[in-house]
């Protein structure tokens, strides 16, 4: 373990990457704003929480690093205004990619991002700063990734793609190849984007649909198809 590092969070997604960290990283301790520490915790996962507003004078800048966990709260502006005020009080920081994480040539992944377990990203693709990476998501070639994306598990971005900052794509969501998204956008689960889109807009597919059978004369009644 060579960097000290300190998370930005006391949430879900903090304790997701300490979980996956915590084997390569030293990760000392967390900081929230004040307003966030509930019933005057002082810990978080068994390391120390840190007030934001004393969180320089405890860890200095130029001893340890950052990285933020938080969600994709006001479309991931909380993510990107904190790393801005991290930046401020003298911070730099730190990105953490699984080591199943299969990058290719000429990839490039900036600061502050975080790319869980079994994801591919192919060659000549950029990552900007602050992007989210969830498991089993596929980056196609020579994409860029503009900063402070949120990208969730089973997503499949094909190759010569943009993807504007700040957007979110739900689950199993997926874009085609050579399209550009605007910024901000908000991709559904399950959701297909093969057109190029405007910034601030929302794409949802419709749902499952409901069948009248139930579910073990379903299996008994497409048998009989099959």
């Amino acid at each position: 373990m060579s960097e000290n590092v300190i998370i930005y969070g006391n949430g879900s997604m903090a304790h997701i990457l300490f979980s996956y960290a915590k084997e390569k990283m030293n990760i000392c301790g967390f900081t929230v704003d004040d307003n966030c520490i509930k019933n005057h915790e002082t810990e978080f996962c068994n390391r120390p929480l840190i007030p934001f507003s004393t969180i320089e004078n405890i860890y200095n800048p130029s001893d340890y690093k950052m990285i933020v966990a938080v969600g994709f709260i006001e479309m991931n502006e909380l993510r990107e205004r904190k790393y801005q005020e991290l930046k401020n009080k003298g911070y730099s920081f730190v990105s953490y990619i699984d080591n199943t994480v299969k990058i290719h040539d000429e990839v490039e992944i900036e600061e502050n991002c975080i790319i869980l377990d079994f994801v591919s990203i192919h060659p000549g693709t950029k990552i900007k700063q602050g992007t989210f990476i969830s498991s089993n998501v596929n980056i196609g070639h020579s994409c860029c990734i503009e900063s402070s994306n949120w990208i969730n598990s089973g997503v499949s971005i094909a190759g010569g793609s943009t993807i504007g900052s700040a957007c979110f794509f739900g689950v199993n969501s997926s874009v085609g190849h050579g399209v550009t998204l605007g910024e901000r956008n908000f991709i559904a689960a399950n959701t297909f984007i093969c057109k190029s889109t405007k910034d601030d807009e929302v794409y949802i597919s419709e749902s499952g649909t409901l069948s009248r059978l139930k579910s073990k004369f379903f299996l008994k009644f497409s048998r009989v198809l099959g």
